[in-house]
């Protein structure tokens, strides 16, 4: 039985309306019986440009499988289809501490004090 993508994890994405040729690492948020059972997962995206925000989480190199230092931008959280993500996570899950962070920057995002 195929246990679909897991929480925690960044796989590479395909994001709709960014150009056909760009990949980028996107951090699985959903919890893992949605992503067993839903068409759909949710996810934040990763970028390499680092610009310090209230709503970003930083990530170095070699972090979850990251080829580069990167930032979670918590604002841009989205669903999306299980076939945009690639079917294999890049790294190990991230830990406990970092993934609190991404959680608050969501929080953050959507006007929640945290």
């Amino acid at each position: 039985m195929n246990s679909g993508p897991l929480r925690g994890c960044l796989y590479w994405v395909k994001i709709p309306g960014e150009p056909e040729a760009k990949h980028r690492p996107a951090l699985v948020v959903s919890v893992d019986a949605r992503n067993r059972l839903a068409n759909d997962v949710l996810v934040v995206p990763a970028s390499t440009t680092l610009r310090p925000a209230p709503t970003h989480v930083r990530l170095k190199k070699g972090v979850g499988g990251l080829p580069r230092d990167s930032v979670l931008k918590c604002e841009q959280i989205t669903t999306l289809p299980k076939h945009l993500l690639g079917e294999v996570a890049l790294g190990g899950q991230l830990s406990s501490a970092l993934l609190e962070e991404v959680e608050r920057g969501v929080l953050r995002a959507i006007g929640v004090a945290v």
